[in-house]
């Protein structure tokens, strides 16, 4: 290399020669990174320290949306581990334990700094990457909490289970983000209060 010549900065993640699949994993790691440290996730910068093209990203994930969302997913999903182990020690039968975790889960959620910041900075973006089919987070809520619902022994057969999930997460999105939503504070006991009685008529108990 001679005097006159730059050397390019070295991809923060090495892609070359590597399947495809951990290099999206890859992606993931970095943008998960960059929105802990509370940096912008811009797709450009982030092909860039990956050593990839900008329309592999695209390609990929289809927007800017979804790579976040599949960001805070991973966050909200360790957030799920954390909580249902703690409870796994704690004796009760599943309705009052899903009922338990989702409170905790919604608690955790909604006062982890780098979320309520990301939220804060553009509310309306915010609430469409967490709350709407825009990205892979709402339905992955639902998902779970179908999943354990599912596992409720009395729960009333002629109730579809992805409904009552799909209800109750829509339900937690309303009080958590409250704040955004209608400029009320934020209420996770509200929310869990709900729940409750959501799945009380879905079993047909007080």
């Amino acid at each position: 290399m001679t005097s006159g010549e730059r050397q390019s900065p070295a991809p923060e993640v090495a892609a070359t020669d590597t399947p495809a699949k951990p290099v999206r994993e890859a992606v993931i790691d970095l943008a998960h990174r960059w929105f802990l440290e509370g940096r912008r996730i811009d797709m450009q910068q982030l092909a860039r320290a990956c050593g990839i093209g900008r329309a592999t990203l695209y390609r990929w994930w289809g927007s800017r949306e979804v790579v976040i969302g599949e960001v805070v997913w991973r966050i909200i999903a360790e957030a799920i581990d954390r909580v249902e182990a703690r409870d796994a020690r704690v004796p009760g039968d599943p309705a009052r334990r899903f009922v338990r975790n989702f409170g905790t889960l919604a608690d955790t959620v909604r006062t982890f700094e780098p979320l309520t910041r990301f939220v804060a900075e553009d509310p309306e973006y915010g609430l469409r990457v967490l709350t709407s089919g825009y990205t892979v987070v709402q339905g992955r809520m639902i998902d779970w909490a179908a999943s354990r619902l599912a596992e409720i022994p009395d729960l009333d057969p002629r109730i579809e289970v992805r409904d009552l999930a799909y209800a109750i997460v829509r339900v937690g999105e309303a009080f958590v983000w409250s704040d955004i939503i209608t400029g009320d504070p934020p209420q996770s006991g509200k929310a869990t209060a709900m729940v409750s009685l959501l799945v009380s008529a879905a079993t047909g108990t007080r």
